[in-house]
């Protein structure tokens, strides 16, 4: 087992301010703000970009950011990085910004092209300080080792490096207020899926373990008023409980659900959170047999009743995710999001490229994809 957790965290109103001063402490002249046109035309970098001004901070904006960030993305980004002599990153924005970050990181500071470095440990030099300020309650990746970039077949490549652990994660709840309710709905399910998965799967790591408990009840507790009623310290809790499922999937992983997610969002732009929570209650019922108290444990911290057995608790647990998913509006198939039959076999192949199936608590099979993609495409779940 081992547990490596460098990431300085700060959470609160207004934490997002501090980035002048930690990157003024670490040295950095010429920061890089990576983000998004969404996340700049909302007025949410002025507070920050203030911070930077005060702290003595030089910085240029970096708003290339695109959905599923792709190769061309990160070259352009690395290419404002050096071309302004740039010496460290800001990260704003969700999962896509952060992880576009990471790889201009280690464009800058590594030869060759970005995805020879493809899989674990083959960064081989540290990327530029890196801080990042999360605008969803979802991904994670602001204190992961992890970023996936999309290549041309359509595969969300991941590089896996401690080097890509940020230096400073700064979670302010006020960013959050004004996201819309399906991108909490989606990103929440999200980080959700990474505390279940990191749990569940057959990794041990007991300082994991219990932060993905953590992270379920704020998840289970704050999850319907985050959305239906914009509640602040919902808000709050969500983003503090994705993070702390962040924590827990970098010491363990993730499992099928993440392996199956991303090649749906690959072929058919299926958003990475919306990907996730349809398939969730699919592989869930599918997974709960492979580790009946695992998933028995998820249902309870979801707040289930305590039930006769194992499998029934587990299988209480799986009705609990499907109710949590209309409750937020979450469709229960993917028939209208874009995918089709006839993505399947493309899928199917990408599913098996990914490392989180050795580690899945039931050992799967191409037929067992096969299958979970025809359910969750037609939206029959065996139950």
């Amino acid at each position: 087992m081992s547990i490596y957790f460098p990431t300085r965290i700060e959470f609160g109103s207004k934490a997002s301010h501090m980035a002048g001063d930690i990157f003024r402490a670490a040295g950095c002249r010429r920061v890089m703000i990576v983000t998004d046109s969404g996340v700049l035309n909302a007025g949410l970098l002025e507070p920050l970009q203030s911070g930077l001004k005060n702290a003595h901070v030089d910085f240029i904006v970096y708003d290339g950011v695109v959905p599923d960030p792709d190769e061309a993305c990160v070259q352009k980004g690395r290419d404002v990085y050096k071309q302004n002599e740039c010496d460290g990153l800001l990260a704003v924005g969700g999962g896509s910004s952060i992880d576009t970050a990471k790889a201009i990181g280690v464009v800058a500071t590594n030869p060759g092209a970005l995805l020879d470095y493809e899989g674990v440990n083959r960064v081989e030099n540290a990327i530029p300080y890196l801080v990042v300020v999360p605008t969803t309650c979802g991904t994670g990746s602001e204190v992961t080792n992890v970023t996936v970039i999309t290549d041309d077949d359509h595969y969300k490549t991941p590089i896996l490096s401690p080097y890509l652990i940020p230096k400073a994660a700064l979670l302010d709840p006020d960013l959050l207020l004004t996201l819309p309710a399906k991108v909490v709905a989606a990103t929440g399910m999200d980080a959700l899926t990474h505390a279940i998965e990191s749990y569940t799967n057959t990794v041990e790591n007991w300082y994991a373990e219990a932060v993905a408990v953590q992270a379920m009840k704020m998840i289970g507790e704050s999850i319907r008023p985050a959305v239906v009623n914009r509640d602040a310290q919902s808000l709050a809790n969500m983003l503090y409980a994705s993070t702390l499922a962040g924590v827990a999937f970098t010491l363990t992983r993730l499992g099928l659900v993440h392996a199956m997610s991303h090649p749906i969002s690959g072929f058919a732009h299926v958003p990475h959170g919306v990907a996730n929570a349809v398939l969730l209650p699919y592989v869930a019922a599918f997974n709960m047999v492979g580790n009946a108290k695992g998933y028995a444990e998820v249902a309870y911290a979801l707040g289930v009743p305590e039930q006769g057995s194992a499998i029934a608790a587990a299988e209480a647990g799986v009705k609990e995710l499907v109710r949590m998913n209309q409750h937020l509006g979450i469709p229960d198939s993917f028939k209208n999001l874009g995918v089709t039959v006839e993505m399947f076999p493309d899928m199917i192949r990408h599913t098996f490229r990914s490392g989180n199936i050795a580690i899945n608590p039931r050992r799967v099979s191409e037929e067992d994809v096969r299958a979970i993609y025809t359910q969750s495409y037609e939206g029959n779940l065996p139950l």
